[in-house]
């Protein structure tokens, strides 16, 4: 049996979109959505859509996205749910022969990535970066620069179905029981880092790549939605020095020099922000 996961916070019109792209996929058993503590009237919007294949759960003990995964993971193996497929509400799928082609390796490995296409190009997988490079990306402005140190080079995708450190949890497909050996997701984390906490708890084994299959992500609408550039960026960075401290072991140098770049790049958000309001008014 297959499922089918959403997490939906403050943006139900996005996750209607995605649940009439699915709901009548005949490889999927149920859909499950998660409402994650949406401020908003998200799950009374969304209760309209409840059937028998469409259950909606509402969580009232926080907003963290790695906690909504995992509350809905122990509903659909309370189900009898045995693999699953985890979603943003932001992810627009061609048609069930993209699903298909992930269900042919189903039992191969904990997780499976589609390819993601974003506005700004094609991911398909990362390797976990070291602090070196957590500490690079953090330089205000050379973020992307930095962050393709650990991309895999294009000579690596010459197979179809192919090992990786990471994949993008925007979306992906998982084995339950796989997830749970290991105590599901990090639930200390917000919004940011969790695939590579997973990683890091798999021992950067049993996650692939499928570059048959393809998503197209229509990146950050849900979190642009909910966090200001600068929110935005404290979680990032908070989630970052997490990883960097628990997962990465870093010292006590790589984590002052995380914090230090951090503060730094929230002064220059400030003082964007304070000219844009000064030129507008």
């Amino acid at each position: 049996m297959i499922g089918f996961l959403i997490i939906n916070y403050n943006d139900a019109k996005t996750t209607i979109h995605l649940l009439e792209n699915i709901m009548d996929y005949s490889c999927l058993s149920k859909i499950v959505v998660v409402d994650n503590q949406s401020t908003d009237d998200s799950f009374e919007v969304l209760k309209a859509y409840e059937s028998e294949k469409v259950v909606l759960l509402r969580r009232d003990d926080g907003r963290q996205f790695g906690a909504g995964i995992n509350f809905g993971l122990r509903y659909l193996e309370s189900l009898g749910i045995t693999h699953t497929f985890i979603s943003n509400s932001d992810i627009e799928i061609a048609s069930e022969d993209e699903l298909k082609k992930i269900l042919k390796h189903k039992d191969e490995g904990s997780i499976i990535g589609p390819v993601i296409r974003e506005h700004t190009g094609l991911n398909r997988g990362w390797k976990v970066p070291s602090n070196t490079e957590l500490v690079l990306s953090s330089i205000p402005f050379f973020y992307r620069f930095f962050t393709s140190a650990n991309r895999y080079h294009d000579d690596y995708y010459t197979k179809s179905f192919l090992p990786v450190e990471v994949v993008s949890f925007c979306f992906f497909f998982v084995n339950i029981a796989k997830i749970r050996e290991v105590s599901y997701l990090d639930e200390k984390l917000f919004l940011y880092f969790e695939e590579n906490t997973m990683a890091c708890k798999l021992n950067k084994q049993g996650i692939y790549l499928c570059m048959d299959s393809m998503v197209f992500h229509n990146h950050s609408v849900t979190i642009n939605k909910n966090l200001n550039r600068k929110k935005k960026y404290l979680t990032l960075s908070k989630s970052r020095r997490y990883f960097a401290k628990y997962y990465n072991h870093a010292g006590m140098i790589t984590l002052f020099f995380l914090w230090v770049l951090e503060r730094v790049t929230v002064l220059a958000l400030s003082l964007v922000s304070l000219f844009h309001r000064s030129f507008k008014s």
